[in-house]
């Protein structure tokens, strides 16, 4: 094992840096104002830490996709972006008493864009990968994954992904969900029923019509989306099943910015200490989410042969 910060000239990069991670813990512990000494007190606390590199002074500059309600999105009403991911980064901004100011970016070049400098850090449910984590540092914040939607009642017995054999599905357009259901065709044809009828829409609630009006049996969506469809129409619409796929989603900074990395890091654990995290959570009904409680229903790991659907 290499250890980078032994010998030679590199011992002072290793003190900038240790300096700078003490630097963000007596920051966010003033602005706690609970675990300070006295003395850290007594001194008005910085409006921005001067530990850390930001690409605009007393602004943390954030990438992010904004096409993926409702963790990021553009609201219909006020134009700005919306989210939970939107809301979790502002209240970490705050925290670090900086605004934020939110970047729209194509997600496939939101990684080249962070290494190039041209954001602070990204938060656009991007799963940790051990490719991804290559290239740059996660804060992990959310558990993803995908549900099965159906009507409240379940009239149809949707209980696993085998029972959509012979039935109508609806997906997004260009997602991996239609691919995965298409999978699943060796597996009805083995128990000696008709494939699944697959009924791509090209935006999420568009399934939520289809559901409603009874032209599909089910919607099968990224968690996050089943759960808020569900906070929008609790009396019409339920989640059914295992959670499938299951991943970490986190916030991207650069390899190189320790300091910025720890303190978004104790911000965010702040943030779920205090209950703002679950606030938020709440807020906008992501429970599957929640990474600080174990999952309200049974995970199983996603795997290529459809064998996690197999009761």
């Amino acid at each position: 094992m290499a250890y980078p910060c032994l010998g030679g000239g590199r011992r002072y990069r290793c003190l900038n840096v240790f300096l700078s991670v003490c630097m963000c813990l007596l920051f966010l512990a003033a602005c706690e104002g609970g675990s300070a000494s006295p003395t850290l007190l007594a001194t008005p606390s910085p409006t921005i830490n001067p530990a850390l590199h930001l690409i605009s002074a007393r602004e943390l500059t954030v990438g992010s996709y904004l096409n993926y309600p409702p963790q990021e999105f553009v609201d219909p009403t006020s134009k700005q972006p919306a989210g939970f991911d939107i809301d979790l980064i502002s209240a970490i901004a705050t925290k670090m008493h900086l605004k934020t100011h939110v970047a729209a970016n194509d997600f496939s070049s939101l990684i080249d864009g962070l290494v190039a400098g041209r954001f602070d850090v990204v938060i656009s449910a991007v799963s940790i990968t051990p490719e991804v984590q290559k290239r740059v540092n996660f804060i992990p914040y959310f558990r993803g994954g995908k549900s099965l939607l159906v009507l409240k009642g379940d009239p149809l017995a949707i209980h696993s992904m085998t029972d959509l054999c012979g039935k109508s599905v609806a997906v997004q357009e260009q997602t991996s969900e239609g691919r995965e259901l298409s999978s699943m065709d060796g597996v009805c044809h083995q128990n000696g029923q008709a494939a699944i009828h697959i009924v791509q829409v090209k935006q999420y609630n568009a399934a939520f019509q289809l559901l409603q009006d009874q032209r599909v049996a089910a919607a099968y969506e990224d968690a996050s989306v089943v759960d808020y469809s569900i906070l929008q129409h609790p009396d019409i619409l339920q989640r059914v099943g295992d959670m499938v796929g299951v991943t970490t989603e986190g916030i991207l900074v650069r390899n190189d910015d320790v300091a910025l990395s720890s303190t978004i890091r104790l911000a965010l654990q702040s943030l779920q200490q205090k209950g703002s995290y679950a606030t938020l959570i709440r807020k906008w009904g992501l429970y599957s989410g929640d990474i600080t409680v174990p999952a309200n229903y049974n995970i199983q790991p996603q795997t290529t042969d459809g064998s996690h659907w197999i009761k």
